[in-house]
């Protein structure tokens, strides 16, 4: 029998990224879970960031890792309506590391993500964080794909 505790919601902060908090919403409200909002900032700056504003690159780190707590402050707004423990989490390196590097630390019973949908040629290109999650995760992860509705939406 499972044992849903602690449940970890990635975001890039798009709306397609929000279409996983429904599920995980569901599931931690059956269980009594607590959810983790993780949003992974890259360790280097945008190039073109720096050179278009002329700062330095703790600058733009700086003013980067404010703007995503932000962010992850209004994410967690969307579980107001659930009597649920909702953590912000705000890592730092490779999107599918950390996730999985964090799920280690915190014995996650349960990883809830959204893909993009991406297929074909953009997807060889760019990858998906979903498939290496999946591969590398040691807890069950649930993948949702957006509907047709939510891509008209973004």
């Amino acid at each position: 029998m499972f044992n849903i505790r602690q449940i970890i919601v990635p975001t890039d902060f798009s709306k397609l990224s929000f279409t996983a908090f429904d599920y995980a919403k569901d599931v931690a409200s059956r269980w009594g879970a607590k959810i983790y909002i993780v949003y992974v900032l890259e360790k280097q700056p945008p190039f073109l960031a720096m050179r278009s504003l002329d700062v330095n690159e703790d600058q733009v780190m700086k003013s980067m890792e404010e703007q995503a707590q932000l962010q992850l402050g209004e994410a967690v707004k969307y579980f107001d309506d659930v009597n649920l423990e909702i953590v912000p989490v705000l890592r730092k390196g490779v999107d599918y590391e950390e996730l999985v590097q964090f799920s280690k630390e915190i014995n996650a019973d349960l990883i809830v993500l959204a893909t993009h949908g991406r297929t074909g040629f953009l997807h060889t290109l760019i990858g998906s964080v979903a498939e290496k999650v999946i591969r590398h995760a040691k807890c069950p992860v649930l993948v949702t794909t957006p509907t047709d509705e939510d891509r008209k939406k973004n």
